[in-house]
């Protein structure tokens, strides 16, 4: 997702999961496919270096997951600075979120397109 207007629906009409290091919003979407918006602010960690290392987990664990999906836009927001977590729990944290949200989520259709 690139556009405000997307962002805001998904936040303003979606499902919303919580964890220690991640808020993550839901909505079906018309695209027959899963799209990814994510939100990495100062607030949550303050240098960029951390900020990248964060988004960089959030779009493995994506990829990771992309064909179970299904047709769901996902805003996933950092809530905490994750630099004295490990790699792998972050992934599991996010997976575990990531999971539960797909379940109400309708099966991909159609021309598969990536981010």
């Amino acid at each position: 997702m690139r556009l405000r207007a997307d962002f805001d629906s998904v936040l303003r009409q979606g499902r919303r999961a919580t964890s220690r290091n991640f808020a993550v919003w839901t909505h079906a979407n018309e695209c027959g496919q899963a799209r990814l918006g994510i939100v990495a602010g100062k607030r949550a960690a303050t240098r960029a270096v951390d900020r990248n290392r964060a988004k960089r987990l959030i779009r493995e664990t994506f990829d990771a997951l992309f064909e179970e999906l299904g047709s769901l836009d996902i805003v996933v927001q950092l809530r905490a600075d994750l630099r004295e977590r490990n790699n792998r729990v972050v992934r599991e944290e996010l997976r575990r979120l990531l999971e539960d949200c797909q379940r109400d989520a309708p099966p991909p259709q159609g021309k598969v397109q990536l981010y």
